[in-house]
């Protein structure tokens, strides 16, 4: 396949580049209508991805590939989640909306207008996906409300948002609070089994599977308040050198 997307303003995780999860939910779509397959996709970033800059997608034997001309950003190939058993839906709500006040990137912070989890993005523009670590040791607790500005015509959240959610609250489980070099998102396998509805209240539990060197891994379950998984994901994250 020949094809060509751009990432616009405001799909960022820093500054300057797309989020991770978002462009992940992007290549995913596009892998899943192309090759078929149960929806469990592995993206592996390459490089950071330039936004409102026209990219190239391209095939390459079981893989799509995205690319800055000769530069190869992401690649995008089957998945699997088999091994993966999430923690289950959190009860205490009032806990979760706690976070979600209190939570996600500062304000002083290169995420601030993370597309996921800025706390600067008003409501209908970012995913304010904000949450924080707990309530136990490498876990974390995130809340999200879906916005009709990211759902399909049914009223879905699209995948590509989906994608997002799963994101930035897996780096809340996995960091070290006295460690605040950033982590940027590596590698993401992820599945979409039922996406939420706008205006269904919904919860994000990350959880800290290892760490190897400046590699974190972690695994992300997003849930509706009935309990309903809609998404789940695992994540490896590169810690930036001092």
């Amino acid at each position: 396949m020949d094809d060509t997307i751009i990432i616009a303003a405001g799909f960022n995780g820093p500054r300057l580049s797309g989020n991770g999860g978002y462009v992940g939910g992007v290549m995913a779509d596009k892998f899943t209508r192309e090759f078929g397959g149960d929806g469990a996709v592995e993206i592996t970033l390459r490089a950071p991805i330039p936004i409102d800059r026209r990219l190239q997608v391209g095939r390459a034997g079981e893989a799509l590939t995205l690319r800055d001309g000769e530069t190869l950003l992401c690649e995008a190939r089957a998945g699997s989640l088999a091994h993966l058993s999430p923690p289950p839906p959190p009860i205490d709500w009032n806990d979760v909306m706690r976070r979600g006040a209190a939570g996600g990137a500062p304000d002083d912070s290169e995420f601030s207008r993370c597309i996921v989890c800025g706390r600067e993005r008003a409501v209908g523009d970012g995913l304010r996906v904000l949450g924080t670590a707990g309530p136990q040791a490498g876990y974390s607790l995130s809340c999200y409300l879906p916005h009709a500005n990211h759902a399909d015509e049914k009223g879905r959240i699209r995948p590509e948002f989906v994608w997002g959610t799963l994101d930035c609250p897996g780096a809340f489980a996995v960091q070290d609070p006295d460690d605040f070099r950033p982590a940027l998102t590596g590698r993401m396998t992820a599945k979409v089994i039922e996406p939420p509805k706008v205006g269904e209240r919904c919860a994000v539990v990350g959880w800290k599977i290892g760490a190897e060197g400046r590699k974190l891994y972690s695994g992300t379950a997003l849930y509706t308040e009935s309990g309903r998984l809609c998404a789940i994901g695992t994540c490896t994250w590169i810690l930036l050198k001092d």
